[in-house]
């Protein structure tokens, strides 16, 4: 069932990539005057595609820790998909709408559910897989790193009434945290613990 859920959702993801990819759209006048006007759809494309890296990372990085998935973890998993897949639509409605704060803060919405999918994820895998060695350690570790994006997205909803540009960039500051805060060589002790277990059971 994991190896499965795992390889549904990395198609999933990248659809929603590609998907974005269409939004784009060549210069509608010639120069460089043309592609001036599109910096800030390319922006927004490109913060939005480091955001759903983020989440695919994050996602692996937990998939790399479990070893079973219960009924919880499954549609909690569906929901960090559901809402990761309507980060486009949202991205169309600031492109379109550059100065509305709604957007931005329906986009904020729809990105802080996509995340969040995968903290209630975590906290459903804790009962699995609470015991497990560092399992508690690391929990504790995300669950900080949730706690700060929550606050986040509240100061982004509540500054983008007051100064678009100041949510934007406490936004991409926030992307940077997440990334850097994901530890790529655990994970990857995960996966290489978990597959030596897997060998060690085998007859």
């Amino acid at each position: 069932m994991k190896h499965r859920l795992t390889l549904f959702s990395d198609a999933v993801y990248a659809i929603i990539i590609t998907l974005m990819v269409l939004d784009l759209r060549t210069p509608e006048i010639p120069g460089w005057d043309g592609w001036w006007h599109l910096l800030p759809r390319l922006g927004g494309y490109s913060a939005t595609f480091v955001l759903l890296l983020v989440i695919w990372l994050h996602h692996h990085h937990v998939f790399c820790r479990v070893r079973e998935i219960n009924r919880a973890m499954f549609w909690f998993n569906g929901g960090a998909l559901f809402f990761s897949s309507l980060l486009p639509w949202t991205l169309r409605s600031i492109v379109e709408h550059p100065h509305d704060p709604t957007a931005y803060i329906v986009y904020q919405i729809i990105a802080w559910n996509a995340m969040t999918g995968m903290t209630w994820f975590r906290l459903s895998a804790s009962k699995i897989h609470g015991r497990d060695p560092g399992w508690k350690e690391w929990s504790r570790k995300r669950n900080r790193v949730a706690a700060i994006g929550t606050l986040q997205a509240a100061v982004f909803c509540a500054l983008t009434f007051v100064y678009l540009p100041a949510a934007i960039a406490i936004y991409i500051a926030m992307l940077i945290f997440v990334i850097v805060s994901i530890d790529i060589t655990a994970s990857s002790g995960a996966m290489a613990t978990e597959e030596a277990a897997e060998r060690s059971s085998q007859p």
